[in-house]
């Protein structure tokens, strides 16, 4: 049973006799009248009830007849759909999204999807040095992370800066809750601190400033991904950590809270990072859009 059998079948039940079918179709009345007999010697059935004034469908034939047309409306739609991926004019963009702002890039990687229609988007979750590379060696297009200490290479779109927040277990809520903290109330605390897998970045900038501030620094845990650090808490980890407020989400269980610095520490700065070069012009716009 193929698709055209289907076809002139459908026609000559719409139209109501053979002859008007192959006028419709544009072919002769007998090749078109053998179709419909090869078709009902396929069902084994008669299709049609043959009168004088027209021809008109059996049980048989309209079962086949509605189920047809779902058919061949389908095939349609099909071939729409294909033809539409086949033609339009689309610019695959690779995207990287450092682990360390996936909650915050979210919004702006939507937008991309919204109102980017010719762009086909592939994402990569990684930390900021693989970004890094893969901007290098051309494997991203873009980069939404940490903005880089070595500007040279990169055009850089600088965006609001994070504030940067302590999430502290509950063990320590007798002692910390509601209390606005300074770096000396975690003295002896242990830490979960982020930490990049290649070169420098806000690790170090924290771990200085607590060697400055505290006589006993215990850091406990290094990773990479907000994410971890909180599901290590919801699992129990007594301590306390860093992270930039947009990455924060509450705990479920009551296993840990947030405390604000009394201090101003900027170290979370969010950017849309790609190469600076000629290759690379098509993505102006949008950084020109990013900066307001």
């Amino acid at each position: 049973m193929d698709l055209k059998r289907l076809h002139y079948f459908c026609t000559i039940a719409e139209q109501g006799s053979i002859s008007k079918a192959a006028k419709l179709l544009n072919i002769a009345q007998p090749p078109l009248g053998k179709r419909l007999q090869e078709l009902e010697e396929e069902i084994g059935s008669p299709l049609f009830t043959r009168t004088p004034r027209a021809m008109v469908l059996t049980e048989a034939g309209s079962f086949l007849y509605r189920r047809a047309c779902d058919i061949l409306s389908q095939v349609n739609s099909l071939k729409r759909q294909t033809v539409t991926i086949a033609t339009r004019k689309q610019r695959r963009v690779t995207i990287g999204i450092s682990y360390l702002y996936l909650r915050y890039f979210t919004p702006i990687l939507m937008d991309y999807y919204q109102n980017r229609p010719d762009w086909d988007i592939n994402v990569v979750v990684s930390d900021s040095s693989h970004l890094e590379a893969m901007l290098t060696d051309h494997s991203l297009d873009i980069a939404l992370m940490q903005v880089p200490q070595d500007r040279q290479p990169w055009f850089v779109r600088e965006l609001e800066p994070i504030d940067t927040i302590t999430v502290v277990s509950a063990h320590y809520s007798a002692m910390l809750a509601g209390k606005t903290l300074n770096f000396a109330d975690l003295n002896s605390i242990p830490l979960i601190l982020l930490h990049r897998i290649g070169g420098e970045g806000t690790y170090e900038l924290l771990r200085n400033k607590l060697f400055s501030t505290l006589s006993q620094v215990n850091i406990s845990i290094k990773v990479s991904e907000p994410r971890l650090v909180l599901e290590m808490m919801e699992q129990g980890f007594e301590g306390a950590a860093f992270l930039p407020r947009s990455e924060f989400v509450p705990s479920q269980q009551g296993k840990y809270m947030v405390c604000p610095l009394a201090e101003s520490f900027a170290i979370y700065h969010p950017a849309i990072v790609t190469l600076s070069t000629a290759q690379d012009r098509l993505l102006w716009p949008l950084q020109h859009e990013a900066g307001g």
